[in-house]
């Protein structure tokens, strides 16, 4: 017995995990179907058993004995009460004439009771179980009973006629008692005859009976025999199986734990990996930060050469007249000190420009409470020489005095980021001939938003994802880096804990006709701020 289990769990190596699966399915399922299919079986024979003895042995028995209860009752008597003068000719007449009805009848539905078979799926299952169980099928009915059949349908015949005389001499009103006595006769030959047939009929179901019972007991012991074989066998091929999953399960968890060891080695190859990335990218967003600040140093160096021209000229203009009045030989103490005021007034406005520089680019810098509104008024105006330049109007809408706490340089270095994005599009879009950048502030329940449009056309929907990413840019290598909107997003979702988007529009901007923008918003929880204020 083990020889064959280790054959079998050999054999069963080599069939793969499904098909195992498969066959202990169809093991169960196909016992199952076996079990249900002797069950079946059994039960159809049984009825069909059943309804034979019923049909052709109960049935016919019950005819026969009604037949004979009519010659006795409705024919003999009734013949032995008209010869007595017991009751009148006419109610004679209508009890024979009905006799005579019911006797056909009942022969009639004796003949097809006899011949009828139950067919169908009991004769089939009782027929396959005899077949299967070696069975000898019952004898059909013997000429003896053939014999007596035919000889009871001719005395019916003969009755028939005699009774059919007897009526035409009562009609006639002859002689009847020698008919009568015949008829009596004929009654008492035929219900000799149904006797012997019942006799028969009744031994032949008898041994029907013996017969059923035995086919009972043999299927019985068969279908009891079978299902234990089936459930046997089941469970055989169910513990080998399962007993190989057992062994297969064995396996994979030695292989698991192989792999779980190589896949911890590998991850701690992957975080030493992903760490040297990590620093590799840092690294490479310093330089993408620093690429961006030098960036906005170099327009913010043109915006304070811009703002520093004017009163330069002042200045050499003042020491220029200094000159001239001396050599007038108008000079005098009111002549400087008004000068000597205009100049100190105008180096320290100088002195305050350079001052926002130094600390836009602060390194070391600190949150502190600032308003949103005035931070997008420097970015503005920090940004005002550039635009002036590129013929770009800029208007800020109808704004509120919005306080958060955080670094208002990094803000104003995202506003001056959307500003020079805005203005780069504008002045590659040659067909525009207004160009136009509109800046507004709105304050929600939650956060505050700043929206900055401009009406170069909006952004085309293929890039619209990619945007944000680092040194994506449509713009010439000698225009942009692509690092602005990066930097952009990663300070206001980072520092900030914002959100940064675009969209494109049709606005007015504050004009008559719409036009197809492109609208950054820029989104700042004011209840985050606030709670790192008190924090």
């Amino acid at each position: 017995m083990q020889n064959i289990l280790k054959y079998v769990n050999s054999k069963l190596e080599k069939i793969t995990f499904s098909n195992k699966t498969k066959i202990l399915i169809f093991t169960i399922f196909g016992g199952t179907v076996f079990i249900g299919f002797l069950m079946f079986i059994s039960i159809f024979a049984l009825k069909y058993d059943f309804e034979t003895l019923f049909q052709n042995h109960t049935r016919p028995q019950v005819r026969l004995e009604e037949l004979k209860d009519i010659y006795q009752v409705n024919i003999k008597e009734t013949l032995n009460a008209l010869k007595n003068h017991e009751i009148s000719k006419k109610d004679a007449i209508e009890v024979i004439t009905l006799a005579k009805q019911i006797i056909q009848r009942q022969w009639t539905s004796y003949k097809k009771s006899i011949d009828k078979k139950v067919g169908g799926l009991p004769e089939f299952a009782t027929n396959w179980l005899n077949f299967f169980l070696l069975t000898k099928p019952l004898p059909e009915r013997t000429d003896f009973q053939k014999t007596i059949a035919q000889n009871i349908e001719k005395k019916i015949h003969s009755i028939t006629l005699k009774t059919d005389n007897l009526i035409n001499l009562l009609h006639a009103d002859k002689e009847i008692k020698s008919e009568i006595d015949n008829i009596i006769l004929e009654a008492n030959s035929i219900n000799i005859y149904l006797s012997s047939l019942i006799t028969n009929n009744l031994k032949r179901a008898l041994i029907k009976k013996e017969a059923n019972d035995k086919l009972f007991q043999t299927s019985t012991f068969m279908l009891l025999l079978l299902i234990g074989l089936a459930f046997s066998f089941i469970i055989l091929i169910s513990i080998t199986i399962i007993n190989n999953f057992k062994e297969l399960h064995y396996s994979l968890e030695e292989n698991v734990a192989k792999k779980t060891k190589e896949l911890i080695e590998l991850n701690e190859s992957l975080e030493r990996r992903i760490k040297k990335e990590v620093k590799e990218s840092r690294k490479k967003d310093n330089i993408m930060f620093q690429q961006a600040r030098l960036a906005s140093m170099g327009e913010m160096l043109q915006n304070i050469a811009h703002q520093w021209r004017q009163p330069l000229s002042t200045l050499m203009m003042i020491v220029q007249s200094f000159q001239s009045k001396y050599m007038m030989g108008k000079l005098d103490e009111e002549f400087i000190n008004s000068r000597v005021e205009d100049a100190i007034t105008i180096g320290t406005n100088m002195s305050d420009t350079l001052e926002d520089f130094r600390n836009f680019f602060n390194p070391n810098r600190t949150k502190q409470i600032f308003d949103i509104q005035r931070a997008i008024k420097k970015a503005v105006e920090l940004s005002k020489y550039q635009l002036d330049k590129e013929g770009i109007e800029i208007t800020l809408g109808k704004m509120t005095s919005i306080k958060i706490f955080g670094f208002k340089n990094e803000l104003i270095h995202v506003i001056l980021n959307l500003i020079n994005n805005s203005k780069d599009i504008l002045v590659l879009n040659k067909t525009q001939q207004e160009k136009k950048i509109y800046i507004a502030l709105k304050q929600t329940e939650k956060e505050a938003i700043i929206s900055v449009i401009d009406n170069g056309g909006g952004v085309k929907s293929d890039i619209m994802t990619k945007i944000f990413d680092p040194y994506f840019t449509t713009k010439h290598k000698s225009i942009g880096t692509g690092v602005g909107l990066y930097m952009s997003k990663q300070l206001v979702e980072e520092h900030m804990k914002g959100k940064i988007y675009c969209k494109n529009i049709k606005h007015k901007l504050k004009g008559d006709v719409f036009y197809e923008c492109a609208m950054f918003n820029v989104e700042i929880p004011i209840k985050d701020n606030h709670e790192q204020k008190k924090f």
